[in-house]
């Protein structure tokens, strides 16, 4: 099986050697983390029969990458992540595991990732860590290219379907588009509430045009559609309504 050239070398929104990373920017998936306790699998106990121990790594070379999309990770009623996530312990990329990234498909590349070293986030062993361990050590968070290709790499891994479908990019861009809208909405108010309830109100759709091509205010009409499901198609207006709300506030 060959491996389709989908992981571009700058896969980075936000990067940085230490945290935090991305500011106001809520966490999302394909955030990379450090200093966080990540469980490893449990073996047996040497000292009491029948039962089992499990370690954990912690420290400054404790890294790990949310894998999750939004839609598990948060709850669906406060839209706050919720009390644990699967996290992908990240690690130093293998020797000989470089560009394109042959093989090795239970690693999703991170380039470049601390001190211009290579790194890689294993999907074959995720764990739970507690959400509230997270807060502050963010290092990096996914741009559209990073996430459609990290989108690819979990389906390759869990499939080994050597596709790259459209919609990848396109959810990706879809997420990336909520994310940055969110962080407006987080920088200007302090805080990540009420957001969710403002994208999934009615968005009042793209204003007509005059003669020269430009948008005519207050003539948009309901859509009957909320923002959320307008959102892969209209983010310019819907940028510019938020834009407006945040202005007046």
């Amino acid at each position: 099986m060959s491996t389709p050239s989908f992981l571009p070398l700058d896969p980075y929104l936000y990067r940085a050697d230490a945290p935090h990373a991305g500011g106001a920017r809520p966490l999302s998936q394909g955030d990379v983390f450090v200093s966080i306790p990540l469980l490893r699998a449990a073996k047996p106990n040497p000292r009491h029969e029948g039962q089992w121990v499990a370690a954990v790594k912690a420290g400054e070379q404790a890294l790990g990458m949310l894998t999750t999309h939004p839609c598990s990770s948060r709850s669906r009623t406060t839209h706050r992540l919720k009390e644990s996530v699967s996290i992908a312990p990240v690690f130093r990329a293998p020797a000989g595991f470089e560009p394109p990234w042959a093989g090795f498909y239970e690693y999703f590349p991170l380039p470049g990732l601390k001190s211009g070293a290579d790194y890689v986030a294993d999907l074959s062993a995720v764990c739970p860590v507690k959400s509230e361990f997270l807060v502050g050590r963010r290092i990096s968070c996914l741009n559209v290219e990073g996430l459609a290709a990290l989108f690819h790499r979990l389906s390759l891994n869990s499939t080994r379907l050597d596709r790259i479908p459209d919609h990848f990019t396109s959810e990706a861009e879809r997420l990336s588009y909520e994310m940055t809208l969110w962080e407006k909405w987080a920088n200007a108010r302090g805080t990540e509430d009420g957001f969710q309830a403002w994208l999934d109100e009615e968005f009042s759709g793209q204003p007509r045009e005059d003669e020269h091509g430009q948008p005519v205010a207050g003539t948009e009409e309901p859509t009957g559609v909320s923002r959320r499901a307008a959102l892969r198609w209209n983010y310019e207006e819907i940028e510019a309504e938020l834009e407006r709300l945040l202005s007046e506030s």
